[in-house]
C-alpha cells in the first residue's frame, strides 16, 4: 500500500507498508510471552499511555482474544536492543531476544497508536539501535531546578525515544549532607529523590548517571567564603572568555581541592545503581591564570591539568566506578 503520513522516531531501519489495516478493538489483552516479569515495563506502558482497556496476562489460553502479543526468545536474531514489529489482521505482534528490546517495540507501537488511534495499517518492522549507548544530559544547576515530578515526565518522554543512558548534572544542586551552605537556597535534588528516580529510570531500561564537576564550574561553590580559598582565581581573571569577576575552577595542586572531591564522591555515589561517574572536567577556562600560574608556565597547563585528572581517576577508580569526563582540554594537549 502507499505510506500512510506516519512519523517514527528514530526512524526504524526497515518498514514495509501492506495492504490492509487493523481495526483496534477496545477490549483484548497483552499477551506476555516469556520471561512474563520483565516483559511488565513494556506492557504497562503500552497500557498505561494508550489509556485502552487491554489487560495484561500471561495465560497463553487468551490467544485469539489478545490484541497484542509480546514474545521474547533469547535465540532470536533481533540484536541486544532490537525488535521486530508486526501488525496484520492476526492481531499486533512484537518478538524481540531480550525485555529491552520488547519495551523499543512497543515504544514503536505507541507511536503509531497516537497516529492512528482507530485502526493500524498492516505494518513489518525491523529496528535495532546504531549506538549502544544513546544518552542524555539533564542539567538541573541552572536557574529553577526541576521537580521529580518533572525529571520523570521528561525521562519517560525520552525513553519513548529509545534513550538509554541519562546523566544527571547536578554541580551544586544536590544535598549534600556536609555542605548545607551550597544548596540552601536551591531547591536541591536529595538523595531520596535520586532513589526513587534511579528506580524509574530503571524500569524504563536507562542507566542513571551522575554528573558532578570536579575542577572546573564550581563557582556555585567557590562564591562562599568558606570554599573560596580553594579556587584558582579567588576573585576571577581575565580568560578566553573575557573577564570573569567569580571564582570558577578549583586549584589543582591543594590538596584540599581534592579532599572536597572526594567528599561529593562518598555522598553522591551511592544514591545511583550505575558504575560510572562524569566528573566533568571540561571549560577550566582560569587555570594558569591564578594561583597556578608558575606551576603551569614551568609544567605546561595540560601536564598540570593532567596530574589533577589523574588523582580525580584514582578516587573514582578506588570506589568501584569507570570515570567519563568531557574531552574538550585534553583535544588541545595531545
Amino acid at each position: 500500500m502507499s505510506k500512510p503520513d506516519i512519523l517514527l522516531m528514530p526512524v526504524p531501519k526497515e518498514l514495509e507498508y501492506r495492504k490492509g489495516t487493523y481495526a483496534l478493538p477496545k477490549k483484548g489483552y497483552i499477551l506476555l510471552n516469556g520471561s512474563a516479569g520483565e516483559l511488565m515495563p513494556a506492557a504497562e506502558r503500552l497500557q498505561r499511555v494508550s489509556g485502552r482497556d487491554w489487560k495484561i496476562t500471561a495465560d497463553a489460553s487468551v490467544d485469539g482474544s489478545n490484541v497484542v502479543t509480546m514474545v521474547c526468545d533469547p535465540k532470536l536474531d533481533t540484536g541486544a536492543e532490537g525488535y521486530r514489529l508486526d501488525v496484520n489482521d492476526a492481531g499486533i505482534f512484537i518478538h524481540a531476544a531480550t525485555p529491552a528490546g520488547v519495551f523499543y517495540g512497543a515504544c514503536t507501537l505507541l507511536q503509531l497508536l497516537q497516529q492512528c488511534p482507530k485502526e493500524l495499517p498492516f505494518v513489518a518492522i525491523k529496528d535495532e539501535p546504531d549506538f549502544a549507548t544513546r544518552g542524555v544530559m539533564i542539567d538541573v544547576s541552572r536557574d529553577k531546578v526541576p521537580t521529580l515530578e518533572t525529571l520523570m515526565a521528561f525521562t519517560d518522554m525520552l525513553a519513548g525515544w529509545k534513550i538509554n543512558h541519562v546523566e544527571l548534572y547536578t554541580e551544586h544542586a544536590f544535598e549534600y549532607r556536609k555542605h548545607p551552605v551550597v544548596w540552601k537556597n536551591a531547591s536541591p535534588i536529595t538523595g531520596e529523590d535520586i532513589l526513587r528516580y534511579d528506580k524509574f529510570c530503571q524500569e524504563r531500561f536507562i542507566e542513571l548517571v551522575p554528573n558532578q564537576n570536579t575542577f572546573g564550574h564550581m563557582t556555585r561553590w567557590l562564591e562562599h567564603e568558606e570554599y573560596r580559598d580553594l579556587a584558582e582565581a579567588p576573585y576571577g581573571c581575565d580568560t578566553v572568555w573575557g573577564h570573569r569577576p567569580f571564582p570558577f575552577t578549583l586549584r589543582p595542586s591543594d590538596p584540599r581541592s581534592l579532599e572536597l572531591v572526594r567528599d561529593l564522591c562518598d555522598e553522591l555515589l551511592p544514591h545511583f545503581r550505575s558504575k560510572l561517574f562524569n566528573v566533568g572536567m571540561d571549560e577550566t577556562v582560569d587555570l594558569g591564570r591564578g594561583r597556578s600560574k608558575e606551576e603551569c608556565e614551568k609544567k605546561g597547563v595540560g601536564r598540570v591539568y593532567l596530574d589533577y585528572l589523574l588523582k580525580v581517576y584514582k578516587e573514582v577508580k578506588k570506589r568501584k566506578h569507570t570515570m567519563l569526563f568531557w574531552g574538550d582540554i585534553m583535544i588541545h594537549h595531545p
